[in-house]
């Protein structure tokens, strides 16, 4: 299962919500090399506000293995402020239907069969959490490799925006994916799984494409 945790609620989820911040600086500033903010083995920037919403794997040790960081775009995020060159030609958006997805990451050191469950249930609870709030596109930020690999193995058509060689080791680059029951739907049965992964305490609410079971 995927956690989603918030400012808001982090005080129920123990360590997650630093856990992921020294999660992130092994995977971005070690791994990936990118020059962005950390101190003391955590990786920070200004968009890790009450707005950001967090989607977590997490081990039976409780410890953040796999994670994705969503932002509204009704609110100051990373592409619009510090990777302009990221941004789609026709402008940056702004608006509810539209919400950045970035600091994908699954722990390299998982083995390779782990590896690909976390990768799918992540794909998987972004497009739950999506369909439940409203979304209609994720603006990706993401290694070029991640967008080529783990897209495509979820069936999930995306259109490619931009790229740049400057933020690390990789090229990183930017994509339009949409977000709909059906493309829920497509996933699921690409990835092979047909329940819920996202504990999110509003899908109760939601359509009955997020409650398959």
């Amino acid at each position: 299962m995927i956690d989603l945790v918030t400012w808001q609620s982090a005080h129920l989820f123990g360590d997650a919500l630093a856990d992921q911040y020294r999660f992130r600086h092994e995977q971005f500033v070690i791994r990936s090399g990118w020059n962005v903010p950390h101190f003391d083995g955590m990786e920070y920037d200004q968009f890790d506000t009450p707005a950001a919403r967090y989607l977590l794997w997490r081990d039976h040790c409780a410890r953040v293995r796999g994670m994705v960081r969503l932002l509204p775009t009704t609110r100051p995020y990373m592409t619009e402020t510090l990777w302009p060159e990221l941004a789609p030609e026709e402008g940056v958006p702004r608006a509810d239907t539209v919400w950045e997805n970035t600091r994908f990451a699954v722990d390299r050191a998982l083995p390779a069969p782990l590896r690909k469950t976390v990768t799918s249930e992540l794909i998987l609870a972004s497009l739950e959490f999506g369909v439940c709030h409203g979304i209609e596109r994720y603006l990706l930020i993401s290694p070029l490799w991640v967008l080529r690999g783990a897209l495509a193995a979820a069936g999930l058509e995306h259109r490619l925006l931009q790229q740049t060689d400057r933020l690390g080791r990789w090229p990183v680059a930017s994509a339009y994916v949409p977000v709909s029951e059906q493309i829920l739907m497509i996933a699921r049965q690409r990835l092979g799984v047909h329940h819920r992964v996202l504990a999110d305490p509003n899908a109760d609410a939601c359509h009955p494409a997020v409650q398959a079971a």
